[in-house]
């Protein structure tokens, strides 16, 4: 089988079109593929090709290739991907893809993918979807979710979602659901649920559901259930797992990459350091003044929201700590001492996919 090494785009554009053989795109430069040419188009050696025209590309070895017009593109090894106008992508090993305008997606191998304008998704082996715009998601094989704008998402095995904006989402074998602002969630086989504002869930077989909120609608079949949200410090870390130590809880709170708070950069916490402020002992405030920590869940779903954030384990006195009503994991105190910055390996399988979506696998 002929072979031809692309490196410019006149090497490209000088390609005939009834060529038979294998294409090997490898450029300092974007080259343009307008149409089909060869048996194959592969991109390799972090080459960067726009594919529109029903184009067919491979994507290897980090390249990067934004797609339009029907294109198909097989991404691996860490390449990124760009998707519009009805473009098909498979993506593998840690790929990233950004799928807009009816795009399909298929994702595997830890592989991160930006779903928007009713593309459609299915996701396996750990991969990370965010979805937007009445996208549609499959996601399997431990794979996370966020589901933005009424995207409708079935997961199963062990996936993780978190479905905002009217989004609906079927739950199946083990998976995770956090619902707000009106979603709707069905599950089944184990799924836990946690529901706030006014989403509906309906619940069944060993389903367990959280309720976070007043105005959210739970219906329960077989051995489903409704969880009661902790009321008292003991109920808290009984119910998160928290570890008591010599009259400390050991709680966590996420940072800025200088140890400052996110909310005053002023406030430094360095590790070793004892730190006392007012707090207000209003149970009936979930937000007030003090220094909010929580457990390590919490404290990591609440820094991936900024680019670089850092975890702090801490040290607080259980005489000082105020639980709020229906609160979600985040408790405040008046006092607390910093133990250490907590690792990135010890950040548990949640930590695993904020670092893919990071970039910092």
């Amino acid at each position: 089988m002929s072979e031809i090494i692309v490196k410019s785009q006149l090497d490209w554009d000088q390609i005939p079109d009834d060529f038979k053989g294998y294409i090997y795109i490898q450029s300092d430069t974007r080259i343009v593929v307008e149409k089909r040419k060869g048996c194959k188009v592969v991109a390799r050696d972090n080459s960067s090709v726009l594919a529109y025209g029903d184009s067919s590309v491979v994507a290897l070895e980090n390249s990067s290739v934004v797609a339009w017009e029907n294109s198909v593109v097989n991404a691996w090894d860490n390449s990124v991907v760009e998707a519009r106008g009805n473009s098909s992508i498979v993506a593998r090993g840690n790929s990233s893809v950004w799928a807009l305008d009816n795009s399909v997606v298929k994702a595997w191998g830890n592989s991160s993918v930006e779903a928007r304008d009713n593309s459609v998704v299915k996701a396996w082996d750990n991969s990370v979807v965010k979805a937007w715009d009445n996208s549609v998601v499959e996601a399997r094989g431990n794979s996370s979710v966020v589901a933005l704008e009424n995207s409708s998402v079935v997961a199963l095995d062990n996936s993780v979602v978190k479905a905002w904006d009217n989004s609906v989402v079927e739950a199946r074998g083990n998976s995770s659901v956090w619902a707000w602002e009106n979603s709707s969630v069905v599950a089944w086989e184990n799924s836990v649920v946690k529901a706030w504002d006014n989403s509906v869930v309906e619940a069944r077989g060993n389903v367990q559901v959280c309720k976070y909120s007043d105005f959210v609608s739970i219906s329960t079949q077989g051995n489903a259930r409704i969880v009661t949200l902790p009321k008292t410090l003991q109920e808290y870390c009984e119910f998160y797992g928290v570890t008591v130590k010599d009259g400390n809880a050991i709680l966590y709170k996420a940072v800025s990459p200088t140890y400052s708070s996110f909310y005053d950069r002023e406030f430094v916490y360095e590790p070793g350091e004892k730190k006392e402020v007012d707090c207000d002992p209003s149970t009936d405030r979930p937000c007030s003044h003090g220094m909010h920590v929580s457990h390590l869940l919490w404290a990591l779903d609440y820094g991936r929201y900024y680019n670089e954030f850092k975890i702090l384990e801490c040290a607080v006195p259980l005489d000082k700590i105020v639980v709020p009503t229906n609160t979600d994991g985040k408790v405040r105190t008046s006092e607390l001492t910093v133990l250490r910055e907590v690792p990135p390996e010890e950040w548990g399988v949640f930590g695993k996919v904020l670092l893919a979506q990071m970039g910092k696998r």
